[in-house]
């Protein structure tokens, strides 16, 4: 496999299914920004609260030859089999990402299990092999990341900028953040220091202008 993070902002996604499992997919991809449609004849009470919010647009039948067509990306999350090979066939020939749970053996990707802190992404993936241990693996994770990584995330993209006026090159910039991005800012940071943090990065890049 290879490690990708799409772009989904406004994307229309589709997925194939109501249940449990089918809401983890939808939720995922609607705080991913996608634009989602879900095709099930019922829905689970945690996706019909947020179909009344109108956060999924819903097609309330079974599945039927054709449904995908003009989507991107594919989820199929049913306990329906024959349903499932239908999808993965129909991607298969629309050239659409296709992921059908449970069967990795008909999916063009695996959904990892997955951290946000603002616009902090972290996940953890198995290659399918085993999702539990992918959430576990996240939950250790989720320790060490907390909240206080997104408002440093937003205020590194102004910094960044500012290291690019002082800084010439790619290399150089490339450097300059493997020196400067160190054990100390992150520690500052999970102690929620955000402007100890960022202050000692602009030293840095006022010393780099030096």
């Amino acid at each position: 496999m290879y490690p990708i993070n799409l772009i989904l902002d406004d994307k229309p996604c589709v997925v194939i299914g109501g249940g449990e499992v089918a809401y983890r997919k939808i939720k995922g991809l609607i705080e991913a920004k996608a634009k989602v449609t879900v095709i099930s004849p019922r829905l689970h009470d945690k996706l019909a609260r947020m179909n009344a919010d109108g956060e999924f647009t819903w097609i309330n039948r079974e599945y039927r030859d054709g449904d995908i067509k003009n989507y991107i990306l594919a989820v199929s999350a049913t306990d329906d089999e024959t349903i499932n090979h239908k999808v993965a066939n129909e991607a298969k020939k629309e050239k659409i990402l296709i992921n059908v749970v449970d069967h990795l053996a008909l999916c063009d990707f695996a959904m990892p299990a997955v951290i946000r802190r603002g616009n902090l992404l972290v996940t953890s993936s198995t290659n399918g092999k085993s999702p539990a241990m992918a959430r576990e693996i996240r939950r250790e994770l989720e320790k060490f990341l907390d909240n206080g990584y997104a408002p440093f995330i937003d205020k590194m993209a102004e910094l960044r900028q500012k290291a690019k006026k002082a800084i010439p090159t790619f290399q150089q910039r490339e450097d300059f953040w493997r020196q400067v991005l160190d054990e100390d800012i992150l520690k500052l940071v999970r102690m929620g220091k955000i402007k100890e943090a960022e202050d000692k990065i602009c030293n840095a890049i006022s010393s780099f202008r030096a």
